[in-house]
Formats: C-alpha cells, sequence, structure tokens
C-alpha cells in the first residue's frame, strides 16, 4: 500500500484522508480525531479486491454457521469433491469425513483473500459479519439475535448483509427472506425442510423427516446432540439443493455424520449425562436453544450448566445477566467460572452436566 502513496497506521490517527476502511463492528468514536471524504466496511475492500474464481461457498448468520460448514462439507467431501474448509475451528483440507486442521485463522472477511492455492473443488468458508459478495453461494443461516456491534450504535444484520453475492445465489430461511430484500439482492428460500419423528432421546439416534425434492427420513448417528444440528442440516441441505447435488447422496452423507467437535458432544458416564458445547457463538439464545432441546429429551432433570466465559476475540460479547434469566425458566442452576480454565467443582447430586465455553476461533 505504502508503494501507490496510501499512509498505514495501526491506531486511530488525526488528519484528515480521502479513505478510511474500517470493520463495521468497530465504533465511529474509533475515528474522532480525524475528517475523511469516504468510509468503507473491510467486506467491501474484499470485495474491490477477491480474484479467486474457484467455487466458493460463503456462510455467515447468527447461529449455526459453523454447523452447516462442517454438515455440507462431510456431503461434498462425501460425493467424491476435494473441499476445503475454513471455519472458527481452524481451516484445511476436509477429506474421508475429517477435517485436517492446518491453519487457525480468523473468520473476519479480510481473511479471504488469504485462501492457499490449491485445486479443490469448493472452497467453504464460514463468514463472522459480511464477506466478499462474490460467493457462488451465499447463506445466512438466521438472524435469531440482532445483537449489538460497534457499541450498539449499530446491528450484526448490517454487516452480514455484505455477504449477499452478485454472481450467484443467496439462501436464507423463508422467514428471514424480508430482512435482507431491502438490500437489492436476490435471496432464494431455503429448499430444504427438516422434522423429527417420533420423540428424541438422549444417545439414541434420531429420526429426522427431510423434504429434499420429495419427502424422505434419515436416522441421525447417536453420538451428538443432533436436536441442535436440525436448522444447520436445513441450510447445508438447501446449499447442497442449490449445487445440485442428489437426494440419496445428501441422505447418505447425513447417515454418517458425526457432528462438529466441541459442537453438541454428548456422552453418558455412570447415569451422568453430559453436554460439551465450545464456541464463540454461545449467548443466552444459543443457551435457550440447548436447554430446549434437553427439556424435549426430558434430560434436564437435576441438570446444572457451567459458563466459561473465555470470550477471547469475539464481538458478540456474553451476557450474564440474560443467562441467568434463561437458566432460571428452565429451573437449572449456573455456575459461572473465572475463566482461567479452572474447572469447577460439580455436586454428584446433577445428573446432567452442560458445559459450555465461549471463545473465538482457535
Amino acid at each position: 500500500m505504502t508503494g501507490i502513496g496510501a499512509k498505514v497506521v495501526t491506531g486511530a490517527p488525526e488528519g484528515d484522508f480521502d479513505l478510511v476502511t474500517m470493520p463495521c463492528h468497530c465504533p465511529d468514536t474509533f475515528l474522532e480525531n480525524c475528517t475523511y471524504r469516504e468510509r468503507v466496511w473491510f467486506s467491501q475492500c474484499v470485495n474491490m479486491f477477491m480474484e479467486d474464481r474457484r467455487k466458493r461457498i460463503e456462510v455467515t448468520g447468527v447461529k449455526g454457521k459453523t454447523s452447516t460448514c462442517y454438515i455440507l462439507a462431510h456431503i461434498l467431501d462425501a460425493c467424491g469433491y476435494t473441499v476445503y474448509l475454513s471455519t472458527s475451528r481452524g481451516a484445511g483440507p476436509f477429506v474421508g469425513g475429517r477435517h485436517d486442521i492446518r491453519r487457525l485463522v480468523s473468520i473476519a472477511p479480510p481473511y479471504l483473500l488469504e485462501l492457499p492455492a490449491g485445486d479443490y473443488d469448493y472452497m467453504i468458508n464460514e463468514i463472522s459479519l459480511g464477506g466478499s459478495g462474490k460467493a457462488d453461494v451465499a447463506c445466512i443461516t438466521n438472524i435469531l439475535d440482532d445483537y449489538g456491534i460497534a457499541k450498539n450504535s449499530r446491528r450484526a444484520h448490517e454487516a452480514k448483509k455484505d455477504i449477499l453475492t452478485t454472481r450467484g445465489v443467496n439462501l436464507a430461511p423463508s422467514g428471514d427472506v424480508n430482512v435482507w430484500k431491502p438490500y437489492g439482492k436476490e435471496i432464494t428460500p431455503f429448499a430444504v425442510s427438516v422434522g423429527i419423528v417420533g420423540e428424541p432421546v438422549f444417545g439414541k439416534g434420531l429420526e429426522i423427516s427431510l423434504d429434499y425434492d420429495g419427502p424422505t427420513s434419515v436416522t441421525l448417528d447417536p453420538g451428538y446432540l443432533s436436536v441442535e444440528y436440525l436448522t444447520a442440516i436445513e441450510a447445508a441441505c438447501s446449499i447442497a439443493h442449490a449445487l445440485r447435488i442428489p437426494r440419496d447422496d445428501v441422505v447418505g452423507a447425513l447417515k454418517t455424520f458425526k457432528g462438529v467437535p466441541g459442537r453438541g458432544e454428548i456422552s453418558e458416564k455412570n447415569g451422568v449425562k453430559t453436554v460439551f458445547e465450545r464456541n464463540p457463538g454461545i449467548s443466552h439464545t444459543s443457551v435457550r436453544w440447548t436447554l430446549s432441546c434437553l427439556e424435549r429429551m426430558n434430560a434436564l432433570d437435576r441438570a446444572v450448566l457451567i459458563i466459561d466465559p473465555v470470550s477471547k476475540k469475539v464481538c458478540d460479547k456474553l451476557d450474564r445477566d440474560l443467562i441467568e434469566k434463561v437458566a432460571e425458566e428452565f429451573g437449572v442452576p449456573l455456575i459461572v467460572t473465572n475463566g482461567d480454565g479452572t474447572e469447577p467443582e460439580v455436586s454428584p447430586e446433577y445428573r446432567t452436566v452442560i458445559r459450555m465455553i465461549k471463545e473465538g476461533y482457535q
């Protein structure tokens, strides 16, 4: 940049500038010492500089981004395609049902400009806020909690809208389509719907109904909290539908999917059920979703909720008061750790232990 006469600084500078570029979640007070003629967000800059023409799927939203990306990667990998997967868990090839994480990278839009070389059939990228606007498929999983960004001077959707593509397909749940229509891009509602057959049981394979060019059913692997994944399955399968993946291939892949490490991991030992969540999306909304899923399984009897608020590199900060209200609503005692990794003592009276760690990419 300096070679073309641009001044590069790492702090908030004084002075008058032709152009300011910044993350949408950066508050305007950052610029109080300077004047400028034009301001653009980082995602808009990514749009200007993005030259990668490999097939790329970008996924954003409030909840379910990582799970959607992993389910989609699993489907495409099972179909024999070469897949590169970048999420908040890390980045690398997805081969043989396994994510070979080679780099720990941010899911902020600028890192789309650092995609590695390689002859991949599909690049799948989880994006926090915004995107390139040039993906072959752009998916917004949901806008369940339009949380505040930039010290609550803006809302999350104002940044996430920049993922909407001008060269491919934009997907969103049918109930969210009107949120995105004002931004002038064509929005396609999810083409796939998912439901539960019967009553879910903790640790048992969940049978779901799947309407993918016609109705069918699938029994999911029992090793993860699959009830939590239903909206992500809808999103991933809708992307697969847009990519014209045959239904039988999708159904076969869903049967062998075993969940995302750290996302709805479950186990049961000596009569104690354990649920483990580790991701940057931990919030009162995600807590409510997990507890409602466990309530449906009658798994909240003598349950305890443990929150570890590491909260590093995460723009959506933890709101303890809201989480306390949700826990009280479900009648579940809450323990909040001091965030240093120390394991709290859990009374043997509890028969379901729900452990949630909020942290950024790693």
